[in-house]
């Protein structure tokens, strides 16, 4: 099949850095290209390269991309400006900073249209993405869209000049698994209907596996393995590949270590003598620093830079299986409860007019109940909007709630020092004061709650906890990066003696390799200190590896409870079902998907009865009429469900 994209032996310069050297591949029209690795191996570089749309201080710095037989290289910018829209486009990675803010979505549209000298309108590319009740939503603006619908927006965007080749940089990183599963079969379906052809820029292993045709995998700038997904995914043969796969948290895992890669990618000027990936290879041998490694040709398309390809892997490559250790999914109860939350709701008036009057009120929790204990992990899982890190925040009082009552210890919880539970946010810059050196941020709680001993020595004990060396205190956040940061807001967190942390998506910005390395962590100092985690996410490998139990929360109420492996591994909640079937996943586990349409309700306005009751396939004129009561399936684990009531009772199915 001849192909659509040819790039050979590209290169990018900033000054002396090379971000992009020497990458080669071919896209055939119809087919996915994807290129996966950690941040700043260079993928985005090398797509913005491909569109001719670098920073100012980048160049093209060597290579040839061919896009139907033409040298974009040798274009004009006139004509490459009518060959991006038209034959080839790009969603940008945060569709939220990629629209203008102060005009309509449909007017963005309209522009590419026009530009391009479309035949469709707006609200026709809106309707063709799945973007319920269209014509309203072409006069609305961005900040009024969810983030499912932005980034809809922005794939509309992309198809005005019905373009041959899609560039999807990141599409789906900020959703929600169910948003995401909604947005890539969206991307297949318009590449099988208009023969679009596609590259996509991805860490996520498990949305490789789902949409690729070719799998590229990146490191410091460089291809280091290219092969078709279905053999990648069961022979991947570079070191650095087969390290990103022993890094997934997964329920085989649980109670084991996760192989996380040491170290990170090398800064972008690094004089390179030998393999790129040596400094951090547990594979690594002496002559593997002595010059680059050559292409090795493996068949079938399957190549690799390695010098040690045929050998026998290590044990911190190969993708191992470790047993759960016995006793890692106790009943709950069985434990004291150290936190418990009756009854939290927190509501948001609604004000308008002149006097703000409160016309109405965003029940954004809504009578929330949960236990923990010492020790133990409680994840709560849901959709963006759902009310997770509303209730987490509330937990801790940093929202006064609306109504209810939480005890740390049997106590209330406004009796209690703040010491007692602390919180880590899900961004880890954005919580560290740039203004402040590491070891200031750190001490900060200690002379907020006048916490007497040697600051100094535990800083440097605290940071040491973490992994980090102590002489690290005297830097600033901007000189860390994503995974060391996310070690400073732990190890703030610690400084104050804890006994409950609360933990925001922890890890959801982070890459799979520095994710693994935070997993490690967090299970280590639970092990060895006693911490209780209540950990808030929609990643739910991380659930399967971490947790103990799981409340699956939709718009402010619970409704699903139980042990990981009652919610999980049997789950009876409709809405728990399509959250677990819509998680990409490397290989298939036969369950049968279930496509959950639409975006979540206003809080402002839930529906009445079941609140998932719009969106749920198995709705029936019970689920309109009244809140379903929590029914328990077992001693561990409860539902909310008039279907699983119906069963428990004998009732009709």
């Amino acid at each position: 099949m001849s192909s659509l994209l040819t790039v050979r032996d590209l290169s990018v310069a900033i000054g002396a850095a090379n971000p992009v050297d020497g990458v080669s591949f071919d896209i055939a029209a119809g087919e996915t290209f994807s290129l996966l690795g950690e941040s700043g191996c260079g993928k985005s570089m090398t797509a913005l390269a491909l569109m001719r749309l670098l920073p100012a201080a980048a160049r093209t710095a060597g290579g040839e991309v061919a896009f139907g037989g033409r040298s974009l290289m040798a274009l004009p910018e006139s004509e490459m400006r009518t060959l991006r829209g038209g034959g080839m486009a790009m969603i940008f990675q945060e569709p939220g900073t990629s629209l203008n803010p102060v005009m309509t979505v449909g007017k963005q549209i309209g522009e590419a249209i026009a530009l391009h000298g479309g035949k469709v309108s707006a609200v026709d590319l809106l309707d063709a993405v799945g973007i319920p009740d269209a014509a309203r939503r072409a006069s609305e603006y961005p900040f009024q869209l969810s983030g499912g619908m932005k980034q809809r927006a922005m794939i509309a965007m992309a198809l005005a000049g019905a373009p041959e080749l899609l560039i999807a940089d990141e599409p789906t990183t900020a959703l929600d698994v169910t948003i995401q599963a909604q947005v890539l079969d969206l991307l297949r379906e318009l590449q099988r209907s208009r023969g679009m052809a596609m590259l996509l820029i991805s860490h996520d292993l498990g949305v490789v596996s789902r949409m690729a045709d070719h799998v590229g995998v990146m490191y410091a700038g460089q291809l280091v393995e290219v092969a078709p997904r279905d053999r990648f995914f069961a022979e991947a043969a570079h070191p650095y590949s087969r390290a990103l796969f022993a890094a997934l948290p997964d329920a085989a895992r649980r109670g084991g270590e996760l192989a996380s890669i040491p170290g990170s990618v090398p800064p972008l000027d690094t004089r390179f003598t030998g393999c790129r990936f040596a400094d951090r290879c547990a594979e690594v041998v002496p002559a593997c620093r002595e010059a680059p490694p050559p292409w090795r040709e493996l068949g079938e398309g399957h190549r690799a830079r390695c010098i040690r390809i045929g050998e026998e892997k290590s044990a911190l490559a190969t993708r191992q299986e470790k047993p759960e250790k016995p006793g890692t999914d106790h009943v709950s109860s069985a434990f004291a409860p150290l936190l418990s939350v009756t009854d939290l709701a927190v509501h948001f008036p609604i004000r308008r007019g002149v006097l703000q009057r409160v016309v109405g009120h965003v029940r954004a929790v809504d009578g929330v109940s949960l236990e923990l204990a010492a020790g133990r992990t409680l994840a709560l899982v849901g959709e963006s909007g759902c009310g997770k890190t509303t209730a987490g925040k509330a937990i801790l009082h940093l929202i006064p709630p609306t109504a209810g009552s939480v005890r740390l210890d049997g106590r209330p919880l406004a009796g209690l020092a703040a010491r007692d539970m602390q919180m880590v946010f899900q961004d880890p810059f954005g919580s560290l004061n740039p203004r402040l050196r590491i070891g200031d941020i750190i001490a900060e709680g200690m002379r907020a709650l006048a916490i007497a001993g040697n600051h100094a020595a535990r800083i440097g004990e605290l940071l040491g906890q973490v992994g980090l060396a102590a002489e690290m205190a005297g830097r600033w956040p901007h000189e860390f990066s994503g995974g060391q940061r996310q070690r400073i807001a732990v190890a703030r967190a610690l400084a104050v003696n804890p006994r409950l942390l609360v933990l925001d998506e922890p890890t959801s910005a982070l890459d799979v390799s520095v994710q693994a390395q935070i997993l490690n962590l967090l299970r280590e100092l639970q092990g060895r200190l006693g911490l209780a985690y209540l950990f808030i996410t929609h990643n739910i490998a991380v659930v399967d590896y971490l947790a103990h139990e799981v409340a699956v929360m939709y718009l402010g109420r619970i409704v699903e409870r139980g042990t990981a492996a009652d919610v999980l591994r049997a789950p009876r909640h409709p809405y728990t079902q399509a959250l677990l079937s819509a998680v990409p996943r490397i290989e298939a586990d036969g369950t049968e998907r279930v496509v959950l349409a639409g975006d979540m309700p206003s809080p402002a306005n839930p529906p009445s009865g079941c609140h998932f009751h719009p969106r749920c396939p198995h709705a029936a004129e019970a689920c309109r009429l009244d809140y379903p009561r929590e029914v328990a399936v077992s001693p561990t684990h409860r539902v909310r469900c008039v279907l699983v009531a119906a069963v428990a009772t004998g009732g009709p199915d």
